[in-house]
């Protein structure tokens, strides 16, 4: 809940800033001024970098005396949100000689206050004067661990946002509609300033958290990159990117991408999806009764995307290398069957990042796109969830990679004859930023932003999900 509440709040006032959203509530104490956070850089090209707050700060690394950071405090804004979004309709999933059938309908509401917010920020002037010359204990465990982990790069708190008074966050849990195989739900999350205002609605509350005072909810970095000698620079520039000093310059793993053959592109869309072929082709390639189970589970998981987010970590770790946490897995029954389907699938144990696409790659491909997507766009893909929608879905995302019209004549898109298919495809390619109209017997994709991420999610989402789709 609190993480749900400190990203909607930087979907508001930060959508392509600086700031990071506080997802863990126990992370907040850590986050003071010149504190630890580590920054991973992410599997694959597309994807943001993860930051991880430490146990630790600046002076505990530091060889010497320590540093007494300036730092200012000002008023930020004042957050005050009212969302209602009404949902309602049915989706079908064929999933191998079964079906799954839901219906029903329902409302969001969320209604945030996190009150009078505040701003404290480093004197970045004063923490350069105090930097020079200065040396960091390379033989911390911190630094030691963080140097062996490439693309691993240290940060320090420069900004954070901070809570003034109490506030509460309370989630409820509204069950409905019919359902054959699974079962809807709508949730309703709101944060509110805890005093003795009445509160915005009255609710049947299934989970109440409080939020004191002084509740780091987000907060922005400087990278820094570190010599041999233990030396430290600070990167004030955005292209100015830190990390540790190698044989050479110093060097930073960049988020892979899988290689392809030199192909002519016409276009950024059609360009990053060249190199992703290949996963795609591991993924139709597989046994159709695996691809029916994959498939299925994943269209559980489209009810939860904390649990996609969950499933997107625990890939993003097997990619690298390492073992996921168990812990995570074992409250969502599609999560760790989904999880151990892959491994099982999957031929060899992965040894650091794999370049080969594989079963592993290419489901944690898929599962990274849904999780980049919108709470909005997953709604109106799981209601697409059937494999005659799917196929023409494939059939629009591939004509709009390469910038071309869609006949309504031609049999791929049969189901569009169907005004509530046609529609629910509508509301998903808006959902993900792009314009779907009808031009007499042809239909047209406009993408505004050709920088937007969400064009380039939908297409490896669909494109995933179409190859595990049993045949039509």
């Amino acid at each position: 809940m609190f993480a749900k509440a400190t990203k909607n709040l930087l979907t508001e006032i930060d959508t392509e800033g600086s700031l990071i959203p506080v997802s863990r509530l126990n992370d907040s104490d850590g986050l003071a001024p010149l504190a630890l956070v580590i920054k991973r850089n992410r599997y694959w090209f597309w994807q943001q970098s993860k930051y991880l707050p430490s146990d630790f700060e600046l002076n505990d690394v530091l060889v010497g005396d320590p540093i007494n950071p300036v730092v200012v405090e000002t008023d930020f804004l004042t957050y005050n949100s009212k969302v209602v979004d009404n949902k309602s309709g049915s989706a079908a999933a064929e999933l191998g000689a079964g079906a799954v059938n839901v219906g029903g309908c329902g409302s969001r509401k969320l209604q945030s206050s996190f009150g009078n917010l505040k701003k404290e920020e480093v004197d970045i002037q004063k923490l350069l004067q105090d930097s020079r010359s200065r040396v960091l204990d390379l033989k911390h465990s911190l630094i030691q661990q963080t140097r062996e982990m490439q693309g691993e790069v240290l940060t320090l708190v420069k900004e954070r946002i901070i809570t003034t008074q109490p506030c509460n966050i309370t989630e409820d849990l509204q069950k409905g509609g019919t359902c054959t195989g699974m079962f809807g739900f709508n949730k309703t999350l709101k944060v509110s300033v805890n005093d003795k205002a009445k509160p915005f609605a009255e609710y049947d509350t299934n989970v109440s958290i409080n939020i004191p005072p002084k509740t780091t909810i987000a907060y922005s970095v400087i990278e820094l990159e570190v010599a041999h000698s233990g030396h430290y620079e600070l990167c004030l520039l955005p292209n100015v990117k830190g990390g540790f000093e190698a044989d050479g310059p110093v060097k930073v793993k960049q988020a892979s991408t899988v290689s392809a053959a030199p192909v002519k592109t016409t276009n950024k869309l059609q360009k990053d999806l060249e190199g992703l072929q290949g996963q795609f082709a591991v993924l139709s390639k597989l046994p159709p009764s695996t691809r029916a189970s994959l498939f299925q589970q994943i269209s559980l998981l489209l009810q939860d995307s904390a649990a996609i987010s969950k499933l997107e970590d625990a890939l993003e770790d097997l990619c690298n290398g390492t073992q996921p946490d168990p812990r995570t897995l074992e409250k969502v029954p599609a999560l760790k069957a989904t999880l151990e389907l892959v491994q099982k699938t999957t031929d060899t144990k992965p040894s650091g990042k794999q370049l080969k696409p594989s079963a592993l790659t290419a489901t944690h491909l898929l599962i990274s796109s849904l999780d980049e997507m919108k709470a909005s766009a997953l709604f109106e893909l799981k209601s697409c969830y059937s494999r005659t929608t799917l196929q023409a879905l494939l059939h629009l995302v591939k004509n709009m990679t390469l910038n071309k019209k869609s006949s309504l004549k031609d049999p791929a898109l049969a189901a569009l004859t169907d005004e509530k298919v046609f529609k629910k495809i509508t509301s998903l390619f808006a959902s993900c930023n792009v314009t779907l109209l009808k031009e007499k017997d042809s239909l047209v994709t406009k993408i505004s932003d050709p920088e937007d991420r969400s064009p380039l999610m939908l297409c490896i989402a669909v494109q995933g999900l179409a190859s595990l789709a049993p045949p039509v």
